[in-house]
């Protein structure tokens, strides 16, 4: 039998290993063929590029996804699906979990009901801005009911993200998010809010309340309630009379991958923004009582040092644990209906402070540290309210300038003339 030369040895074309598929050179650049499974039966799928090396990374990604079970035919891929991919490789490793929570809460409750059975590539434009304008408006037959302008910016927000996202990954042509008209997010108006006298009767509450230092504590530092319950001893500079924010605490929900709930807890987290990193000085009346109330839990703990106490929560309830922001937005509303008091939120108080520090004039850069605002708009757009009492001490500092103790000449002798009779209550 004739052996094979060597010659003929190294010209032989190699075949690829079994299942990696085949390429071959095409209209200038390279086509590349594997077989996948795509719901459990094989399929032939293409790839082409100018550049070898992309059309095998493809292939190799493909394969790849298709061993894991997670290919999915770009042809086919619904939005639902699609979705539920971005959130796992585009957002999951990147964002924190409360955001992640946020993300996912909306597309279950907002987009999948309605657009998840889209495939992706043949959304229309027609077809989204007809989604939003059920969202502007609602639509009692399709059961979507109205949205503010605020939940549909976010709704967008992330749809925009995503489809963005599938732009590059080559899912769809454009994005058309963009292109969709929405309601403009109106600004608030300025609401008018309680008192300086109100606000001393709301601490006179507060102070013969056993959980009412720590709304004393949110008035008079303007802390976010996830910031008031990461509050943690450590924290606090009774001889600098100062107190450092440093931990968020609240409660996040945990989904899988197919957006099932896996579970629910109560932890601490990031801060919101890098700016939410501060120091605010306390004011002297309240470190001392601040003091005070330090030393009382010591010595219910059996303390003698300070550092003892450091990692422990400075507010915390019945059981000991930390306060969430349920239960700092419950107990007030409770507290100010036991006392008759005007309702008033939780972040009313945090409102309450910044308002307060414009009274007393201080700058707004300052306080806009105090809230811990990346920019000063922010604080003048959302959280300066104002009261009426104190609206009408302020105009009255006008009348050293304009007031020039005179009446218009046709007015003369009116007052002596004429009078208005009032009517008696």
């Amino acid at each position: 039998m004739a052996r094979t030369s060597n010659k003929e040895e190294t010209t032989k074309k190699k075949r690829a290993p079994r299942g990696m598929g085949s390429i071959r050179a095409k209209n200038g650049g390279y086509e590349g063929r594997i077989t996948v499974k795509v719901d459990g039966k094989s399929k032939q799928i293409s790839f082409f590029d100018k550049d070898k090396r992309i059309v095998v990374q493809q292939m190799i990604k493909a394969k790849q996804e298709s061993n894991d079970n997670e290919y999915i035919d770009k042809s086919r891929i619904t939005l639902e699906q699609w979705l539920k991919k971005w959130i796992r490789i585009h957002k999951k490793p990147f964002v924190k979990p409360r955001t992640l929570q946020g993300y996912i809460e909306k597309i279950k409750a907002n987009i999948i009901p309605y657009l998840g059975d889209y495939h992706i590539q043949n959304i229309s434009r027609l077809t989204l801005q007809e989604y939003f304008s059920d969202l502007t408006l609602g639509n009692e037959k399709k059961g979507i009911k109205k949205y503010s302008a605020k939940t549909i910016k976010e709704i967008k927000s992330i749809l925009n993200m995503a489809f963005a996202d599938a732009e590059i990954n080559k899912l769809i042509k454009f994005n058309p998010i963009p292109t969709i008209r929405t309601p403009k997010v109106q600004r608030k108006k300025k609401k008018p809010t309680i008192s300086p006298r109100e606000q001393q009767e709301f601490i006179k509450i507060m102070l013969s309340e056993k959980n009412g230092l720590c709304y004393i504590f949110i008035l008079n530092t303007g802390v976010r309630p996830g910031e008031n319950g990461g509050m943690k001893w450590k924290h606090y500079n009774y001889e600098e009379s100062e107190i450092k924010v440093r931990d968020n605490y609240g409660k996040i929900t945990y989904y899988d991958d197919d957006f099932e709930k896996i579970r629910s807890s109560i932890e601490e987290k990031d801060l919101k923004t890098l700016s939410s990193y501060r120091t605010i000085p306390l004011q002297k009346w309240f470190n001392k009582i601040m003091y005070e109330y330090m030393l009382y839990v010591m010595k219910q703990r059996g303390y003698t040092q300070k550092e003892q106490l450091d990692e422990e929560y400075i507010f915390v309830n019945s059981l000991g644990n930390a306060l969430s922001s349920d239960y700092l937005w419950d107990t007030l509303d409770r507290i100010l209906k036991r006392h008759n008091f005007k309702h008033l939120s939780v972040y009313q108080l945090r409102h309450l402070f910044a308002t307060r520090c414009v009274d007393v004039h201080i700058p707004i850069n300052q306080i806009q540290q105090y809230l811990g605002h990346s920019l000063a708009s922010t604080t003048v757009d959302n959280y300066l309210d104002y009261d009426e009492e104190t609206n009408k001490i302020e105009i009255e500092k006008l009348e050293r300038i304009n007031n020039v103790q005179m009446m218009p000449k046709f007015l003369s002798g009116v007052e002596t003339s004429f009078t208005i009779s009032q009517r008696i209550v």
